[in-house]
């Protein structure tokens, strides 16, 4: 007899115990997950806040269209300029880079219709987009 007919010696009890603890934690989970959303929501406010007063800029796509370099040059210019100002005695912060890249987000439907080499070509001359996070110095 093959294993494959053999049949079950012994049979997989799932018990009440086991389901209630697991939904106890899909619960758990789902609360965690609202947490972590609501806090990014609020994070992204307090960092816009800080982009439009130190840039001058009123959006967050503004931002991803700004290298590195063009953002600390614009800090830099709104600062000499008197745009803002830092608070006496208030940590020194930077606007960090976390990533960068080409994100057409059409590229898998162009890349099924004519090919990964048209695809690529598409994507090199996507404008590149960055994202941030704000760095503060310890107090």
């Amino acid at each position: 007899m093959t294993a494959a007919a053999q049949p079950a010696l012994t049979t997989a009890i799932v018990t009440k115990d086991e389901l209630a603890e697991l939904a106890d934690w899909e619960r758990k989970c789902a609360a965690a997950k609202k947490k972590v959303s609501a806090a990014e929501k609020e994070l992204d406010f307090r960092r816009q806040s800080l982009v439009e007063k130190v840039l001058g800029l009123k959006s967050s796509d503004d931002l991803k269209k700004l290298s590195p370099e063009k953002v600390s040059k614009l800090q830099a210019r709104r600062l000499e300029a008197g745009d803002w100002r830092a608070e006496r005695g208030a940590p020194e912060f930077t606007f960090t880079k976390t990533s960068e890249g080409s994100y057409p987000a059409w590229k898998q439907l162009y890349i099924d219709e004519l090919g990964e080499t048209a695809a690529a070509a598409i994507s090199a001359d996507t404008p590149t987009t960055y994202s941030y996070r704000v760095d503060v110095a310890p107090v």
